[in-house]
């Protein structure tokens, strides 16, 4: 019980608000402004702001996250293809940092830690799109091709 616990209310969190602050570093990177991250859904239950960056934390922190901006202006197809990479490159960073500390015979938080980002980053590179949202890999592949037609 205690194991499902950590992992839904410490270890998912924390892997979606690092995949949130690789696109939010990407975006500042390019200089866009009113960056937020939220993390869950449901009643706010904290916030704060730091780094220019608004983060919101729900009830439910488990069930996903987001980061947004209040850019208005379009970014080009080769910043949307580095600001949607940075998520998943986050992941896969926090990963090779991870690697020293796993052991491969016994049950670990950080092998969980290990594996659910593997997931996410991975995950979040396949290009789909399902009703309205655009997964990362869709943007990359988008903005792809809009420079490979443009040039």
């Amino acid at each position: 019980m205690l194991d499902a616990l950590v992992f839904f209310y410490l270890i998912v969190p924390l892997v979606h608000l690092i995949h949130e602050t690789g696109h939010v570093v990407m975006a500042k990177l390019y200089h866009v402004k009113g960056t937020k991250i939220r993390i869950g859904i449901g009643p706010k239950v904290m916030e704060s702001t730091l780094f220019d960056t608004n983060f919101r934390i729900h009830i439910i922190p488990f069930l996903g996250g987001y980061s947004t901006n209040d850019s208005e202006k379009e970014l080009s197809p080769k910043a949307t293809v580095w600001i949607s990479a940075g998520g998943p490159m986050f992941n896969f960073i926090s990963i090779i940092f991870l690697f020293p500390f796993l052991t491969s015979f016994e049950f670990s938080y950080h092998y969980l830690f290990f594996l659910y980002s593997l997931w996410i980053g991975g995950v979040n590179l396949l290009p789909f799109k399902l009703f309205d949202k655009k997964s990362d890999g869709w943007q990359i592949a988008a903005s792809l091709i809009t420079l490979i037609r443009t040039r």
